[in-house]
């Protein structure tokens, strides 16, 4: 149902929390090896994905950022981590984070990557992938493993930087 009545005063508005949203995709190959990628504006590992567009759902964006950095078309998954972080440098406000389960890639060799954004891509195998994400994923690596196993999204609220 559409508001119909006068805005809300600017004093409610200025109140409420705003943040930017971010929606990455989850990767194994068939070993349990985390994928990552590497872009070319950081040297931190990251996991596919990125800031969600104006007026785009965060599994929509998850889906459209997969196809845009490593050439794969397909549905984001379960929710397995969503994260909110209080305050961020890239952005200068807080964001939230959702990582959603893109599945096993049984063939690397479909993956095209984005080359104007991203150097490479690899699969780590889980306590690598930690170390190689841990500045801008921090603990998001073990949180997907054990939301993949249990079932169940986890939620981690304030977890430190991007």
């Amino acid at each position: 149902m559409a508001h119909t009545g006068p805005p809300p005063p600017q004093e409610l508005i200025d109140g409420i929390a705003v943040s930017f949203t971010v929606a990455c995709a989850f990767f194994t190959d068939p070993a349990g090896n985390v994928l990552l990628v590497q872009p070319n504006y950081r040297d931190d590992w990251a996991f596919v994905g990125g800031l969600v567009d104006k007026g785009e759902s965060p599994h929509e964006a998850c889906a459209r950022e997969t196809k845009e950095e490593i050439g794969l078309d397909m549905p984001a998954g379960d929710l397995l981590v969503l994260d909110w972080v209080p305050m961020h440098e890239f952005v200068a406000a807080p964001l939230t984070f959702y990582l959603f389960d893109g599945g096993v890639i049984e063939d690397p060799e479909l993956i095209r990557l984005q080359e104007d954004e991203l150097e490479e891509f690899g699969f780590f195998p889980p306590e690598r992938a930690m170390a190689l994400a841990a500045e801008v994923n921090p603990g998001r690596v073990a949180l997907a493993l054990e939301a993949r196993r249990s079932g169940r999204t986890v939620y981690q609220p304030a977890s430190g930087l991007l």
